[in-house]
């Protein structure tokens, strides 16, 4: 995988958590959790997903999410999240994709009013104004990758190219798998290599 300079992550998760504020004040009004569970701690945590990583059992490059943490990137393999906590996730996508995904999981589920946050064709690295806008569902043709854990009922959908942000409510505690419902691995059904790897696009999400 190419290394990615330090300036340039401080730059990004700058430009990330400006734009979060900004959309999160302008779009709240709209956006009111009817959720009956509530939480007085927030945390943030920003993904970034990559397309340039080589993966030597697949013999090419495959995607993967990254958790990005003080400027570095980290392994998704294990996500940790605080318990009884509203979760603010921004995913930054990269890859283009695209892929298919099941009709189970072709709508945002377990997030704040069932909605998602989407910057389009963002290039954050010249721009952090872009506009965006609400949504419940991806057309099958734009998605990517989608961020999924079904114990929790949680499915953000990424699209290509793309800015995502998502909030959403954490149980008391556990380990739950996440996993990308998209097919976007090896072999002809798009199942093997990334799709199977721990730290690519699946991994476990440890609340505590």
């Amino acid at each position: 995988m190419k290394t990615i300079e330090t300036w340039f992550f401080i730059g990004l998760l700058a430009i990330v958590l400006i734009f979060g504020a900004g959309m999160y004040f302008v779009g709240s009004s709209g956006h009111v959790s009817t959720s009956t569970q509530h939480s007085s701690n927030e945390y943030n945590i920003t993904l970034v997903i990559t397309n340039q990583n080589y993966m030597a059992s697949a013999g090419k490059n495959q995607p993967a999410y990254y958790v990005l943490e003080n400027g570095k990137m980290m392994s998704s393999a294990q996500i940790y999240l605080p318990s009884n906590s509203l979760v603010t996730m921004t995913i930054i996508n990269y890859d283009f994709g695209p892929g298919s995904v099941s009709s189970a999981y072709s709508k945002v589920t377990g997030t704040l009013n069932n909605t998602e946050y989407v910057v389009n064709d963002t290039n954050i690295n010249k721009s952090s104004s872009a506009s965006g806008q609400w949504v419940s569902t991806v057309p099958s043709a734009d998605l990517a990758h989608t961020f999924t854990i079904p114990q929790m009922n949680l499915n953000v959908l990424i699209p290509s190219d793309s800015i995502v942000v998502a909030s959403f409510h954490t149980p008391k505690s556990g380990v739950f798998s996440w996993q990308c419902e998209v097919d976007c691995g090896t072999g002809s059904s798009g199942w093997g290599g990334a799709m199977t790897t721990p730290g690519w696009m699946q991994g476990e999400v440890v609340i505590d």
